[in-house]
């Protein structure tokens, strides 16, 4: 027996959605009222119950309804039962920002859903052997807290058919989810893995994660490239998923990683095997209109999109190819005019296999409601996260928000013609920021004031929805909501692990960062059917598995070496080298000078990592290497420069790219082959000294006892060995790997290290550098 719950609302919600998209502001307002008039709606039902003796309120009802195997359980909390002269009356009370546009929407559509919420509400008290009510909703106005009675017409009659009809929809619904779970369970049975000679190293890591994700473990698993990790972690995973009717995220930090994932998916496909994936970009990418606006105003594609949609086959034709990639969902969507992005949210649904960014999954402002929306939902997926190293900080970016003077001081500039009443409120907010303006420190503000602006900002910006007055996201007050709304959501709920303070740069900000996110991170992953964080840079372990919120417990912990001959690998480390902040001029020509002695010993391409700009250019310009290219990468490099190096790369020799450590050359590329054949690490990238990494460092010496390795040594060390994952991408491969700086032979950097490179650091200390690298591209091995 399948029991199905639902909120009263949910099951009032039509089973196909009709008419158009409406992200507009007035619905967005409509959708906060519910949060904002939590305290006038109790606020009402104290006085009805003054006025009514025998007054019944939140009153829990429920009623459930039976088909074979199948059990839908409703449940809901009536807001108001008056007694009446002739019969009791229903009463559901409604707050809203757009009172008006409400009692249009009331009077234009019988089966508003508000309107059924009302008669859902006194259908259950008949079935319950009461009297049947009248029906009516109180719309209050958030604005002037203003009331209005709407009549519900209720015939018990006709609305016990529809509820009937909506049952069997239901009803229909999981036979055929039933059968999709079957079909999936037989593709499941018959999945072999596509590759007849899998690499060394896959077989092992595929039953690592076969078994942690049937004994309910959390994975945290450092593999090098090469490996084929994303097969090894996708195969077992999509195991699973087809034999227990679950869903797979696969989620990067960067949509470059994505291709890997798809290629796999496909060679499965062309195995015989009828899977299905999506990849989801952001809107903002995908949307092929000037503004982001989606509104059937604004947009012809957001015009009708649910009726065009069902008559276009555009899901049936994308379930039929089974890859609906970025570029065959854009294919689709301009065929039948349908927005691109909500086409791929509405595909992922019959997804085995949704590949997209950590937002989707994570972030609190963009989560997919759809598939996290409640636990039942959730307890469906199993999120494989690639590149976890980057998880600890996106999560803290997430609780981040700043309010910059400069951002405010535009939407001032930009209050021409918006009226007295808008150009008062930029102004008032861009006071209460300035006010905090001086020295980099922490501070304190009055919560209360900026929480009241937020008000202000909301109640404004409903006013002039109210007046018919368009309201795209590029209008001065909506970009004032969104970064206040953002400032105050965190505001509002902060605790130990953030800090408020005052940063001067440029003309300065507000700025709350995030210490530490592993709390909400925690919440997140416990109800989630399996969770696998994989990269490779996750040591220390420990670091890892307490910043991303995986539990000491229940927590399995994996490295796997690389599948490829060691000998094809030459590490030093120089520690003859400082790259110290005040020892960086005297060793600028050092570096300069081992690069000149070193690189000629291989003609080839090499990439060169720093620590910043300014080291990269001091350093260059010393550099002399006759017989090769020297290139740098740009500082605010445009997408197309850092393309046009790597293209220089994969097509060209004898290419020195100088570049910087954390940038976008130093992760998520490719460089198989003659493309890349060495990596010179010049020191460790510490983060600059300033007041937030510092009480970040005071947060995780109290909470974990290791402040310095967590808020510098680690990070760093990330940077430093994802830099080096460039090199060596396949079995015939040959690189060499330099690490100039005497801190990494320490032991807290030293444990961030792949545990195959060497016991000890020391061992990648040489006496005799020119002759054992020399003996390296010869073809001799590290010991030689």
């Amino acid at each position: 027996m399948h029991l199905l719950p639902l909120s009263v609302r949910d099951f009032i919600t039509p089973l196909v959605p009709t008419g158009s998209l409406d992200a507009s502001l007035s619905y967005q307002l409509q959708e906060d009222a519910a949060q904002q008039g939590t305290r006038l709606h109790g606020k009402i039902q104290k006085r009805l119950a003054r006025e009514h003796a025998e007054l019944r309120s939140e009153t829990h009802l429920q009623w459930s309804f039976e088909r074979p195997g199948f059990t839908c359980l409703v449940r809901g909390r009536l807001d108001v039962l008056l007694p009446g002269s002739m019969q009791p009356i229903l009463e559901e009370i409604k707050t809203t920002y757009q009172a008006p546009g409400l009692l249009r929407s009331l009077e234009a559509d019988p089966f508003h859903p508000f309107a059924q919420q009302a008669r859902m509400y006194a259908w259950i008290l008949m079935q319950r052997g009461e009297p049947a009510p009248s029906c009516r909703l109180r719309i209050v106005s958030l604005l002037d807290e203003a009331e209005t009675l709407v009549e519900v017409p209720f015939d018990p009659e006709a609305f016990s058919s529809w509820v009937e009809a909506q049952v069997d929809g239901l009803h229909q619904a999981h036979l055929r989810a039933l059968a999709r779970a079957a079909e999936r369970r037989e593709t499941g049975d018959a999945l072999r893995f596509p590759f007849p000679a899998p690499r060394p190293g896959q077989v092992h890591l595929m039953d690592e994660v076969r078994e942690g994700l049937e004994a309910e473990q959390r994975l945290l698993l450092q593999a090098p490239t090469g490996l084929g990790k994303t097969a090894a972690v996708l195969y077992p995973a999509l195991e699973k998923a087809l034999a227990e009717d679950l869903r797979v995220f696969y989620l990067t930090p960067r949509n470059s990683q994505h291709a890997v994932a798809e290629a796999f998916l496909r060679r499965l496909q062309e195995e015989g095997h009828p899977l299905r994936f999506v990849t989801l970009r952001a809107k903002e990418r995908v949307c092929p209109q000037e503004e982001v606006h989606c509104t059937p105003e604004a947009c012809p594609r957001a015009l009708n999109y649910y009726d065009r949609l069902r008559e276009s086959g555009a899901l049936a034709h994308l379930q039929a190819l089974g890859c609906a990639d970025v570029e065959a969902i854009r294919e689709e969507a301009d065929r039948h005019l349908l927005c691109p992005f909500e086409l791929s949210l509405d595909a992922a649904r019959h997804a085995d296999v949704i590949i997209g960014d950590y937002n989707y999954a994570l972030a609190p402002s963009a989560t997919l409601v759809r598939f996290f929306g409640s636990p039942e939902a959730e307890a469906r997926n199993l999120l494989l996260l690639d590149e976890a190293h980057n998880l600890p900080n996106r999560a803290a970016d997430w609780f981040s928000p700043a309010l910059e003077l400069d951002e405010l001081e535009e939407l001032k500039r930009k209050r021409k013609g918006l009226g007295r009443a808008a150009s008062t409120q930029i102004g008032r907010c861009l006071r209460l920021v300035a006010v905090h303006a001086g020295t980099h420190r922490v501070l304190e503000v009055d919560t209360e004031a900026f929480l009241e602006e937020e008000t202000r900002i909301r109640r404004l910006l409903a006013k002039t929805a109210a007046e018919g007055k368009e309201l795209p996201p590029s209008h001065p007050l909506v970009r004032l909501l969104r970064l206040w709304s953002d400032f105050c959501g965190v505001l509002r709920e902060r605790g130990e692990a953030h800090l408020l303070s005052w940063i001067p740069q440029g003309s300065g900000c507000l700025k709350l960062t995030c210490l530490d996110a592993s709390a909400y991170l925690a919440e997140r992953f416990k109800p989630l059917a399996g969770v696998l964080l994989f990269s490779a840079t996750l040591k220390p372990f420990d670091y890892y598995q307490r910043l991303s919120g995986l539990p000491e417990k229940g927590t399995r912990e994996l490295e796997v070496s690389s599948p490829f001959s060691a000998a094809h690998r030459k590490v030093l480390v120089v520690p003859q080298i400082s790259t110290l902040y005040r020892q960086r001029e005297r060793s600028v020509p050092r570096i300069a000078q081992f690069l000149a002695r070193v690189l000629p010993l291989k003609p080839g391409n090499y990439l060169v990592f720093f620590p910043s700009y300014a080291f990269l250019e001091q350093t260059l310009a010393q550099v002399e290497l006759p017989g090769f290219e020297l290139r740098a990468q740009p500082r605010r490099a445009r997408p197309q420069e850092l393309e046009e190096l790597l293209q220089s790369l994969r097509g060209e020799r004898n290419q020195v790219v100088f570049a910087v450590l954390g940038g976008s050359l130093a992760e998520g590329i490719d460089l198989p082959g003659e493309a890349l054949i060495g990596c010179v690490v010049v020191g460790p990238p510490i983060p600059p000294f300033d007041l937030e990494r510092q009480h970040l460092k005071t947060y995780f010496d109290r909470h974990y006892g290791q402040g310095e390795a967590y808020a510098y040594i680690y990070p760093a060390m990330a940077k430093a060995i994802q830099a080096a994952g460039r090199v060596i991408r396949g079995p015939e491969d040959r690189g060499l790997l330099a690490f100039l700086d005497g801190r990494f032979l320490e032991p807290a950097y030293a444990c961030c290290f792949p545990g195959e490179w060497f016991r000890d650091p020391r061992e990648a200390v040489s006496a005799s550098i020119l002759a054992e690298v020399q003996a390296f591209w010869r073809g001799g091995t590290q010991a030689e």
